[in-house]
């Protein structure tokens, strides 16, 4: 019997544990069971991408056959690495049968099959372009085909293919020369980015899960009216012409769901994929787009028996645990759903498979085994525009399915046209729906169509969910922006003197939010001077607080905003979206457009009538340009020197015309070249910094690449580590650490490189390093470095009163 896979025995011998037959009927199933019959590749039917799959899982792994892979698998004897390699003999393999009917799919094919346990890397440089390296290869391809002749009958009746000896030759070099620079260069077709990808996802997926043991989730319906029992509607219908400038905000709310989902009623619902929803802060975003996605599935249920699965994708993970929270609520136990960040629990989350491993616990969690997942955009849109293994067995989950993307004016501007057409192109190949939530409509499509479909012949057309936003828009008459730019401050103790103290007073709450942390830190300090503590209790939070803290400082100031007192949070950009918090009044540094009005979002949210135009003050500290970029600075102070006070209900005008004179001026050339590598398939290069290919693209980039630092504040923190030490000196398995993970991950925050107290103390002894990747700050030196209000202590000075919440 030949094996795939085997396990070492307590005597240190190798035993196979399941044959290479087996292995590839599993694949194989699982790969075609995930096939979603919807996508649409131009010249490829549904049956011919049917066969496509079943040849990649065939023969994926027909090099394990050789006499090579099979003494590396069961004996504990030295074996060349060339000759125990598997994955590109079944390369060449898939090439031979296809290079006469398709060269473009034959080397496509070799391509998904030579990289299976790989991260994809530049077709354009394959070995077939290196003389050298595809004469060695052809040698070592040689050397195992030998190993097969004895074998021959069994291989072919195993593998199903009576041909397959006609086929198991080396590539003729050029005709996949030829090729490579067809597809590369001349003929370059977005199309073949997305069906590699797709081919690619379900062939390693497959792999990992039949590898693991671990089943498909099989996708239950949905009620569609969960989401009007978790909040029923206060307006039982639409009526026509209503004026709704009278409504309260729950009345808002809930026209804003029943018209939302009005579109399903319209006769050419099917033909639609891309869809907007435009909607104030606080009108209740979230379960509207819920309840939108779960009657959309529905329907899709109706006319195309098939359940669609929900992807859920937001920029930052405090916005991912209140609404993983709204979501379980809404959706109970009966439906699947999974939050797949940095701190999510596969245990947790998978309790009710009591039947699996931690193993094939975290493999579910890691392909989306459910019906509704939760994520962050960088899983989400790394795995979109990207080249990791990891990451990509998720690709084929795109397919067919619901998507809502949340707060994505988050999304770096220079980033908009590449996403927009991906998105664009995801829901033309691969029959998804997508929907983009914001507040500040950035014009995602209308760049995409700009910068890079019109060039292609193509246009992006979106719906929008809510046909009457700028009405609902004027309903809302909350905050005011105030502009203060005029005067230039020279330092925090001007902006307290000259500004602070002259437009606040006692009775009032608010929220302060500055543009780096050093200033926040500075203001705090200021501001906590000033400030009767009893009556007004001065906050600070920030990236430099450790996420376990987070948390417990905003209820700390919802508890005092309920007992009536009057708290001043003084935050950085970390509190713009996701944080629920209700202030009579703030001030933000001068910086884009959408982020100050994020944080006018924090100011009378709950639409207080008496509060009535609260004001948010913007300042200008002079270094917009600096944290932002030019084009920023000069679009955002011109629109405020043309209009310093801007009530809410002119918003949406506002900021519309503030995206079309930033995109006017900005320039969108990586995005340009990342699509241009999508397109050659140039999915990786040497230095992707300065040699653009799809690996460049990341969703947040650092100009100064931080380090990780772990603050043993307590006990708790101080078991934590103890047990992270363990799991990576194997005293303790993953399994094991899988409940203190999410604990651990709470207790790091991401520091600059380049701050003194980082190169100057942490960087210059091995003391201070937990783990590669990983520093430490230990209990008993927590004062030198951390401080319990603030957080990680930047210089010396900036060490204050420390106060526990």
């Amino acid at each position: 019997m030949f094996y795939s896979h085997s396990e070492t025995l307590p005597d240190g011998t190798r035993k196979g544990i399941k044959s290479i037959q087996k292995h590839n009927q599993g694949v194989s199933q699982n790969a075609l069971t995930s096939f979603e019959s919807s996508v649409s590749f131009p010249e490829l039917n549904t049956q011919q991408i049917k066969l496509l799959i079943s040849d990649v899982c065939r023969y994926h792994d027909l090099g394990k056959y050789s006499k090579y892979f099979q003494a590396y698998l069961l004996t504990n004897e030295r074996v060349d690495n060339n000759l125990k390699a598997h994955a590109r003999f079944g390369a060449y393999t898939i090439f031979q049968k296809y290079k006469d009917q398709n060269s473009t799919l034959a080397l496509l094919l070799y391509y998904i099959v030579v990289n299976h346990h790989l991260n994809l890397d530049n077709l354009a440089k394959n070995e077939f372009l290196q003389k050298t390296e595809a004469k060695n290869n052809e040698g070592y391809f040689n050397k195992q085909k030998v190993t097969f002749n004895e074998f021959w009958d069994i291989i072919k009746s195993e593998i199903g293919d009576e041909k397959l000896e006609q086929y198991v030759n080396p590539p003729e070099g050029k005709t996949a020369y030829r090729t490579t620079k067809e597809i590369t260069e001349k003929e370059s077709n977005i199309q073949n980015y997305f069906l590699i990808n797709y081919l690619f996802s379900l062939l390693i997926e497959a792999d990992k899960l039949d590898a693991s043991d671990t089943s498909l989730y099989p996708k239950k319906s949905i009620a569609k009216h969960l989401v009007d029992k978790y909040r029923p509607l206060s307006i039982d219908k639409l009526v026509e012409n209503q004026d709704i400038s009278l409504f309260s905000q729950n009345e808002l709310r809930s026209y804003g769901r029943l018209r939302v989902n009005q579109f399903l009623e319209r006769n050419d619902w099917q033909e639609h994929k891309l869809f907007t929803l435009t909607a104030p802060t606080g009108l209740g975003k979230t379960l509207m787009a819920l309840d939108f996605a779960i009657r959309l599935r529905e329907k899709i249920r109706e006319t195309e028996q098939r359940e669609a699965q929900i992807i859920y994708a937001l920029p930052f993970i405090n916005i991912i645990e209140q609404s993983l929270k709204v979501y379980s609520e809404v959706l109970g136990e009966k439906v699947n759903l999974l939050a797949h960040y940095q701190y999510a629990d596969a245990l947790e989350q998978t309790s009710k498979d009591e039947s699996s491993n931690y193993n094939q616990k975290m493999m579910m969690l890691d392909t989306w085994q459910c019906d509704v997942v939760i994520t962050t955009f960088v899983q989400f849109l790394q795995t979109l525009i990207g080249n990791r293994n990891k990451l990509l067995k998720k690709f084929n989950h795109f397919a067919g399915s619901i998507i809502i993307l949340d707060e994505v004016q988050t999304i770096r501007l220079g980033q908009l046209p590449l996403i927009g057409a991906t998105l664009f192109y995801l829901a033309k190949f691969l029959n998804a729906r997508i929907v983009l939530m914001t507040a500040t409509k950035p014009k995602i499509y209308e760049l995409a169509n700009q910068e890079i479909l019109n060039n292609e012949g193509e246009e992006a057309k979106s719906i929008e969910l809510l046909p009457d936003y700028e009405k609902v828009f004027q309903c809302f008459k909350r905050t005011k922006i105030v502009s203060l730019i005029d005067e230039k401050l020279e330092d925090e103790q001007q902006f307290i003197n000259t500004i602070f103290l002259e437009k606040w007073s006692e009775e009032k709450s608010c929220i302060i939010v500055c543009n780096t942390v050093k200033r926040s830190l500075d203001v705090f300090k200021l501001i906590a001077q000033e400030c009767n503590e009893d009556t007004n209790p001065v906050y600070y939070l920030s990236t430099n607080i450790i996420p376990a803290r987070r948390q417990s400082i905003i209820d700390a100031i919802k508890a005092d905003l309920e007992a009536k007192l009057k708290p001043i949070l003084v935050s950085t950009q970390c509190v713009e979206a996701g944080v629920d918090l209700d202030f009579d009044m703030g001030f933000r540094d001068l910086g884009p457009m959408d982020s100050i009005i994020q944080v006018a979002g924090r100011i009378n949210r709950n639409n207080n009538l008496a509060k009535q135009y609260s004001p948010l003050y913007i300042i200008d500290f002079g270094d917009c340009e600096k944290i932002y970029d030019k084009v920023t600075q000069q679009q955002a102070r011109l629109l405020l020197e043309n209009n310093p006070q801007i009530l809410e209900d002119n918003y949406l005008e506002v900021i519309e015309s503030y995206f079309s004179n930033v995109a006017g001026n900005k320039s969108f050339v990586d995005s340009r070249k990342i699509y241009e590598a999508m397109k050659t398939l140039k999915y990786d290069s040497e230095d992707p910094k300065n040699d653009i290919a799809v690996s460049s693209f990341q969703v947040i980039e650092e100009q100064y690449p931080p380090i990780s630092v772990f603050i043993e504040i307590d006990e708790k923190a101080t078991e934590y580590k103890d047990k992270f030490v363990k799991m990576i000196h194997k005293e303790l398995t993953q399994e094991d650490f899988s409940p203190f993970k999410k604990g651990f991950h709470q207790h790091i925050i991401s520091v600059p490189s380049h701050l003194p107290k980082v190169k100057e103390e942490l960087k210059q002894s091995d003391h201070y390093l937990l783990c590669e990747g990983i520093y430490i700050i230990p209990n008993d030196e927590l004062e030198d470095f951390y401080d319990l209000t603030t957080g990680f202590i930047r210089t010396n000075e900036d060490k204050v009163h420390s106060r526990f919440f």
